[in-house]
């Protein structure tokens, strides 16, 4: 139970709801106790009419039809309120999970992502939250009702036989030991079943994801029939965890079949030996079989609770990851002039401790600088380590002269506007996308971006404009035209400090024209850090630092490492001959002419 609770301080401003169906339960279980009652009264006046010591009268049983059917309607109306309250109380609750589960999301470091699929991460928030709010309207709407039935049940059979109340209680061991035993077995096996459902769901989140690049490699099949292998493991566990329950549920079956057996041939015999009335009789009959079927219910309370406690785990291990530091513990970052500076940093993975080695150099204010490196040598790590996405092993990194690890990460994050290969665009229109650098923009600060970064000609010509529906992942746009776009949401936030993953080097020329032009006008007296695919930008730039096996290697001009024979001036004779092996050079450093 205790993680039942650990999810619920993720919850606020549910009591109320709790308390009224907590209410409704208890007018439930008054109103349920009350038609055994009037079937006593029935019975007995019926043989009290049948030995001649009561009269017939229609007036008695209109007020019989009377009752009944007002406790069927009282019945019924507390039943649905209290079903709207656990409706309302698992909606809300959803809700809630949801929200704090995302807000935290937000919260984790990068490397959490590093590690995780993006078809897990969602699929913990459904399983936990399905399970958890099924849980949560069977307690709330079933399990307060059952016990109070149950429990005067048992008054009323102490009052008449205390043996009949004792053998009505062995139902409640017998049941939860039965129940008890499928346990351990069903939950190592739902988590199982859930490890192979992430591993299908994150491939399946994958594949639609790509499903160009599927097509092109002619491997739907393929595909299919790795998601079908999860499935069919999740379809061969399933049926070892339903056989067991169900093999239990029968012996739960056949306790209660005994049980109530004996209860009615006790209660046959008290009748006979006139030690309780037919009315006595029928009334213990109808309580019994009332708060037998609540109790046989006791087993899906445990089902579900098992369910919730076994799909809530990796939720709750999500949400037990640490968040970055609040920013609240830090000090605010004053751009003056916006260098950025690395002095001896190091920085490594898990697996991988030394990715980057003693890594210093200086990007003066509006400067452009580019980083050189076979790939895997740590130039994308850098770009991550400037923005505060992790946090190096060693040294300092400072922006306009101060440490960015005791400064707000938020102020960093707005200090840099980034453009990578991949333009990273949401689903929805233009406007949306390109004021995604800053919400408040309006329209003509949104056209005055997109006229900077060489968007406006083809905006225009959409039929819809701004308006135009991008499609997920901009996959109605071409590159170029993503690429634009995103430069044109660089533009309008208009941070003085700019990452560049060269966005040009996957376009054919015609766009990489466009694109270069819009870069060059982005770059524009920011502070610009490159990471170079292309000789021609390297060429442009103020410095360039060459990363080799994660240490720099060499610092300075184009002009000047033009001629000490290391990478840069390696790379320069490789684009000269151009021969297939050059080439296969230049691929190392991921650069193209």
């Amino acid at each position: 139970m205790n993680k039942i609770r650990h999810i619920f301080r993720y919850t606020t401003g549910l009591r109320p709801l709790v308390v009224i169906i907590a209410i409704g339960s208890m007018l439930g279980a008054v109103s349920s106790f009350a038609t055994p009652v009037i079937i006593k009264s029935a019975t007995d006046w019926a043989v009290g009419i049948l030995q001649g010591t009561q009269s017939f009268g229609w007036s008695r049983i209109v007020v019989y039809a009377a009752l009944l059917i007002g406790l069927s309607v009282v019945g019924t109306i507390i039943g649905d309120i209290g079903g709207y309250c656990g409706d309302q109380l698992a909606i809300r609750t959803r809700k809630q999970l949801s929200t704090a589960y995302y807000q935290h999301l937000l919260a984790l470091p990068q490397r959490y992502y590093d590690n995780e699929i993006t078809g897990t991460i969602i699929n913990r928030l459904s399983r936990a939250i399905t399970d958890i709010t099924n849980f949560l309207q069977f307690f709330s709407n079933n399990l307060l009702q059952l016990l109070l039935v149950v429990s005067i049940t048992v008054v009323v059979l102490v009052f008449y036989s205390w043996p009949l109340a004792i053998l009505f209680l062995a139902l409640v061991p017998l049941n939860l030991y039965l129940t008890a035993k499928t346990s351990t077995l069903w939950q190592k096996l739902e988590a199982k079943k859930n490890h192979h459902f992430d591993i299908a769901s994150g491939r399946f989140a994958e594949a639609i994801a790509q499903m160009r690049m599927i097509k092109s490699f002619g491997s739907e099949q393929r595909e299919h029939t790795f998601f079908s292998g999860e499935m069919t493991k999740m379809v061969n566990l399933t049926r070892r965890q339903s056989r067991h329950w169900h093999t239990m549920n029968v012996w739960r079956g056949v306790a209660y079949g005994v049980v109530n057996a004996l209860i009615l041939v006790m209660l046959f015999y008290l009748a006979a030996h006139k030690t309780i009335s037919l009315g006595d009789m029928a009334m213990l009959i109808a309580l019994v079989q009332q708060a037998s079927l609540p109790l046989r219910n006791l087993s899906f309370f445990v089902d579900s609770y098992q369910r919730a406690v076994a799909n809530s785990t990796d939720f709750l291990k999500a949400m037990a990851e640490p968040t970055e530091p609040p920013d609240t513990e830090r000090k605010p970052l004053k751009v003056r002039d916006a260098s950025v500076v690395f002095n001896n940093v190091s920085f490594g993975y898990g697996d991988t401790p030394d990715v980057l080695k003693g890594i210093s150099f200086t990007v003066e204010q509006g400067k452009r600088l580019a980083l050189v490196g076979e790939s895997g040598s740590g130039k994308t790590t850098i770009s991550n380590l400037v923005m505060g996405l992790y946090k190096p092993l060693g040294g300092v990194i400072a922006i306009s002269g101060q440490d960015i690890g005791h400064v707000r990460h938020a102020d960093v994050r707005a200090a840099i506007a980034t453009v990578f290969q991949d333009p990273a665009l949401f689903s929805g229109t233009i406007r949306e996308n390109i004021a995604y650098g800053k919400p408040t923009a309006t329209d003509d600060e949104i056209m005055a971006a997109a006229r900077a970064a060489n968007a406006e000609a083809f905006i225009a010509q959409l039929p819809n404009g701004l308006a135009t529906e991008i499609g997920e992942r901009g996959l109605k746009l071409s590159g170029g035209q993503k690429q634009r776009i995103a430069i044109a949401r660089a533009i309008i936030k208009d941070a003085p400090i700019l990452i560049l993953d060269e966005a040009t080097s996957s376009l054919d020329s015609k766009a990489e024209h466009e694109v270069q032009l819009a870069l060059d006008r982005l770059m524009k007296n920011r502070t610009t850090l490159i990471i170079a695919h292309r000789l021609s930008t390297i060429a442009s730039v103020d410095t360039i630092v060459t990363i080799a096996n994660g240490a720099v290697d060499e610092i300075g001009t184009p002009a000047q490492l033009s001629r000490t024979g290391g990478i840069y001036a390696e790379l320069l004779t490789l684009q000269l001959h151009a021969t297939a092996r050059d080439k296969k050079r230049l691929a190392r450093y991921e650069i193209s002419a």
